[in-house]
């Protein structure tokens, strides 16, 4: 199982290099990181955050720690796809996979700030048959010469990307809702069954073991009602290094790999404390749980 770690909301350059380098060279597979264009006071955010954190758009980051980094996986935890065209965002996605060697894992979500979306020109009852289409003429963007997608809302007229990735990018999807302990609506569960390479849970599962246990067997099971091989669908599961009991650590990471999941995400993003604090909380995790972490 790869094991990864959150970043947390660091806005200076210097902060983010020192920490997604000091994980790297702890031995973390994956660095997950969210994101938002713009957020409003209007909006009521989880508790713990607020809109005005130091919220860094996807793509600017992924290339910011793609030349700072060598070996990592890099993941959008998650790319509020439905606020760019599905060009543009194929684009993007293209180029920081080519350039960082196809270390990308692009987690993709719908959003949840109307506010955003408004701002952007996205009407918020369209972004679920948005973000499909999306999904769909962006797979194509990355492995057809030639593309021509008519959708509601994505429509491409025989373009193409040069250059392409040497690879369809692995596209992830999140989704939940703080008033149900993280656990996502049917509606996201069953999309991401349909589209996605892989679901990564949402940080608040993580308190509640059993819970994540249910989503993993959930998953599977709509995974193959769509027609699809369970045993080649990622999932992700959490753990929340500041609510979880350090006594627990281990034996949360060894329950969701015996259960099957392919990653583990560390959620300590929104952990107070200075760089050198969220780098000893990764290195006691490590020390801790590492015995658990099996195979990559």
């Amino acid at each position: 199982m790869r094991v990864g770690v959150d970043l947390p909301y660091f806005a200076h350059p210097v902060e983010i290099r020192d920490y997604v380098q000091a994980a790297e060279g702890l031995g973390y597979s994956h660095i997950g990181f969210s994101e938002h264009i713009v957020s409003s006071s209007a909006e009521t955010f989880p508790p713990g955050l607020s809109f005005d954190e130091p919220w860094h758009e996807s793509f600017t980051l992924l290339a910011f720690l793609a030349a700072i980094t060598e070996r990592v996986e890099l993941n959008t935890g998650m790319t509020l796809l439905t606020l760019r065209p599905a060009a543009l965002a194929a684009k993007q996605a293209a180029e920081v996979d080519l350039l960082s060697g196809g270390r990308l894992r692009l987690g993709v979500s719908v959003g949840w700030q109307h506010r955003e979306m408004e701002a952007v020109g996205v009407d918020p009852s369209t972004r679920g048959k948005r973000i499909e289409e999306q999904i769909e003429a962006m797979r194509l963007l990355w492995t057809q010469p030639l593309v021509t997608y008519h959708g509601t809302h994505v429509v491409l007229d025989e373009v193409a990307l040069h250059p392409r990735p040497s690879r369809s990018i692995p596209i992830w999807m999140g989704g939940g809702n703080f008033d149900t302990g993280g656990m996502p609506r049917d509606v996201t569960i069953k999309r991401a069954a349909r589209l996605a390479d892989g679901f990564k849970m949402m940080a608040p599962l993580g308190t509640n073991l059993d819970r994540m246990l249910q989503l993993v067997d959930r998953l599977r099971e709509e995974v193959a009602a769509a027609g699809r091989d369970p045993d080649t669908f990622g999932l992700e599961g959490r753990l929340v290094t500041h609510v979880t009991p350090v006594e627990q650590w281990a034996a949360t990471v060894a329950a969701v790999r015996s259960a099957g999941a392919s990653h583990f995400g560390i959620a300590n993003r929104i952990v107070a404390g200075s760089v050198a604090d969220q780098i000893a909380l990764i290195t006691r995790v490590a020390d801790t749980t590492r015995a658990e972490w099996g195979d990559p």
